[in-house]
């Protein structure tokens, strides 16, 4: 049975009861939404998982063979091949960085942290992205479990790391008459960054410009993923949203240091699907 991220990260969540790198600059010439800030470009690692999983280092090299710059570790802790040496040694033998990791809350939690700590000290990782979060019947939950959050970004700081959270469907869905999303940020200091998820949107609720809008500086990367009414396994470039506008507001006004494919669908093999999103992204940035 195929898992999607969304179930995966929310077994974890479930579990508890309810409970970087800077962009280089711009190059000469460019023009478009380059202009303003050249955003590297990097790929989530649940897009390759079972390869990344089977082979490390050759699907690590096979990556930045196409042209990445960065990798996005999703629950690399889930994965005994992914031990941090040996992600390490890849990373620097192939001259690629490490944008982010995907976790749970849970291994933020003591007993975990100073493990997480480690580990991604050891990659040279400074940014952790919660990849989801328990879910929440009420908004008071909702301004409770941002309190909690916001807490641990103060912890995380302390050992020179930033914290955020990546968003899903459900996020966006009115609660007593209010966004989660909205209610979440609002609740936090700007210690707690937000990844962008673009296509993990519903269409009839929001717009990923307006978030962009919203709460300027604060989106450190983004999940370069499209999305279309027609075609539900489209890739980058193959759908509706407006990634030229997107990529300019986060090249200005987001604070946007990386640029993350993703491909979740199984309509293409993983390492096709990414190399074909990065050749469609390059061309929109051109």
């Amino acid at each position: 049975m195929k898992v999607s991220r969304r179930e995966f990260g929310g077994a974890l969540a479930g579990a508890l009861g309810g409970w970087g790198c800077s962009s280089p600059e711009p190059a000469a010439g460019t023009s478009g939404p380059a202009a303003a800030k050249r955003i590297p470009i990097g790929v989530e690692s649940w897009s390759v998982k079972e390869m990344l999983a089977a082979d490390p280092e050759g699907s690590i090299a096979e990556l930045a063979e196409m042209g990445y710059e960065g990798i996005e570790l999703a629950h690399y802790y889930n994965w005994e091949s992914l031990t941090a040496d040996r992600v390490k040694k890849a990373l620097d033998a192939n001259g690629i960085g490490c944008c982010s990791v995907h976790l749970n809350i849970k291994t933020l939690e003591p007993g975990e942290l100073e493990r997480t700590i480690e580990y991604n000290k050891t990659i040279d990782n400074s940014v952790l992205i919660l990849a989801s979060l328990p879910h929440q019947e009420t908004i008071a939950g909702w301004e409770n479990l941002a309190k909690r959050v916001d807490e641990l970004a103060a912890k995380v700081g302390e050992y020179g790391m930033r914290l955020g959270y990546h968003n899903h469907a459900g996020d966006f869905e009115p609660l007593e008459g209010q966004v989660p999303w909205e209610v979440f940020f609002n609740n936090t200091s700007d210690r707690v960054i937000h990844q962008l998820d673009v296509g993990n949107m519903p269409q009839q609720y929001q717009d990923p410009v307006k978030y962009l809008k919203m709460y300027p500086g604060r989106t450190q990367s983004i999940h370069v993923k499209d999305r279309s009414p027609e075609h539900e396994q489209a890739l980058v470039g193959e759908g509706v949203l407006p990634f030229r506008e997107i990529f300019d507001l986060c090249a200005t006004i987001g604070g946007t240091e990386w640029y993350i494919v993703e491909y979740e669908s199984d309509a293409y093999p993983g390492m096709e699907a990414v190399r074909r999103c990065l050749e469609n992204v390059k061309k929109v940035l051109g």
